[in-house]
């Protein structure tokens, strides 16, 4: 370890302008994947430096997280230490720690019956426990398998692909903290499907190149039907409702127009008064950044009946009127601020205001490291974000951490061993 730390330092001086005192690299390795953040003397003064090719050597092997000061002739120190999130692209860094991986969205169990039937997808109804519909089991009799560009998945391959989404779902989410709250992208009819990016009960039917699948969804939302065909979520692709029955779907397998999912506009760029604009122009607007707004109602937002993420900036910011939003992200930047109690909202950010949490019941994901807030009565929440002195008078223990405001990552460390946690710490110097 220390002769690629030498090669880290000696690449990094070799590539850095001279008249610094000393850097700082703060950087995170792991198999080929590298971040970094480089600071010249004590300051937050960024040093530009092209790409160091010896980091990547440093996490060949694994996972490394460290933090080095450099002295102009190659000289470093660095501590390294392996399972902790470290944020570098703010100053200060912010650090995360997992304690209990969780998905992002926790799908209860289900009831299974015993399914007896004969035919292509008796395998799938058994180990589903659900029985398909009956328009899908006469698709798979027909023996039609080409829909114009959609070609029906083999019945034999169903279960294979159901499993593959259903691990790629799970091991994406369950070691990062970062998007545990994040809503499911989705265009159609609210409450018709679960907002997850995939649901044991989702039957493939149809894969495209892009890895992108076509359900039959047993498992629908409260305002939905068993038996209805969507598109299940990957990457940047929303989750859609595409009819209300394969028979439906069958006749016309194109994609429905997709509502306007998302707008931002800046006030400052305005001369209108945005609030209004938007209220007025958008019907099914998803997602809306509204930012330097000064002291505003945003009361009018409640026509967006379908919005469900929120991000807002500015002095006295009054939200009292949009409780009735299915909101589930939030994001709020003001002098003076109150939180409605919305009761879908999962993930809660609050900096600059000084705030009062109502009761929020699906609430997973809080930060309010930049806010002013009651720490010794916040709410049991999956993942939470505060600032060191908050920390020391917080008695809540989440399943995930991240501590801001803290330049050091051998405090982060404490911090992270003050929550149970005791993580790997190496010190290493030499010089090329």
């Amino acid at each position: 370890m220390e002769t690629k730390l030498a090669a880290v330092a000696a690449e990094l001086v070799a590539r850095t302008e001279p008249g610094w005192d000393y850097l700082t690299l703060r950087a995170t390795s792991e198999f080929g994947f590298t971040s970094r953040r480089v600071t010249s003397g004590p300051s937050d003064n960024d040093v530009r430096v092209r790409q160091l090719k010896s980091l990547v050597a440093l996490g060949a092997d694994g996972p490394v997280v460290f933090e080095m000061r450099v002295e102009p002739d190659g000289a470093f120190t660095a501590l390294l230490t392996e399972g902790i999130q470290q944020q570098d692209s703010l100053l200060p860094p912010t650090y995360s720690v997992v304690f209990e991986p969780r998905p992002r969205h926790v799908i209860p169990p289900y009831e299974r019956t015993e399914v007896t039937s004969t035919g292509p997808l008796a395998a799938v109804e058994a180990e589903l426990g659900v029985p398909l519909p009956a328009e899908v089991h006469e698709l798979y009799l027909s023996g039609v398998t080409e829909f114009g560009d959609h070609t029906l998945l083999p019945a034999d391959e169903i279960l294979t692909v159901r499993r593959e989404r259903l691990d790629d779902e799970e091991s994406f989410f369950s070691h990062s903290c970062d998007d545990w709250a994040e809503p499911v992208p989705y265009t159609g009819p609210r409450d018709a499907v679960q907002l997850v990016g995939f649901h044991p009960l989702w039957v493939p039917i149809v894969r495209y190149p892009s890895g992108v699948t076509l359900c039959v969804d047993l498992a629908p939302g409260p305002r939905g039907r068993v038996g209805q065909v969507i598109v299940a979520s990957l990457n940047c692709n929303p989750l859609e409702l595409l009819a209300e029955s394969v028979t439906e779907w069958h006749r016309s397998p194109e994609h429905p127009d997709r509502p306007w999912m998302r707008a931002h506009y800046s006030a400052e760029d305005h001369d209108v008064d945005v609030i209004a604009e938007v209220s007025q122009r958008f019907q099914t607007l998803r997602e809306l950044g509204l930012y330097d707004l000064g002291d505003a109602d945003l009361g009018p937002l409640a026509s967006l009946a379908d919005l469900r993420e929120l991000k807002v900036s500015g002095g006295r910011l009054r939200l009292g009127g949009l409780a009735d939003l299915p909101l589930e992200r939030l994001h709020v930047t003001a002098t003076e601020t109150e939180i409605p109690a919305l009761e879908r909202l999962t993930s809660l950010t609050v900096s600059g205001a000084r705030v009062e949490l109502p009761t929020l019941p699906k609430l997973r994901v809080l930060d309010v490291s930049g806010a002013e807030v009651d720490v010794e009565s916040l709410p049991q929440v999956d993942h939470l974000t505060l600032n060191a002195e908050q920390w020391r008078r917080c008695a809540v223990r989440p399943a995930a951490a991240t501590l801001t405001g803290e330049r050091s990552l051998a405090q982060a460390l404490d911090w992270a061993e003050s929550l149970g946690v005791a993580l790997p710490r190496r010190v290493v110097s030499g010089r090329p």
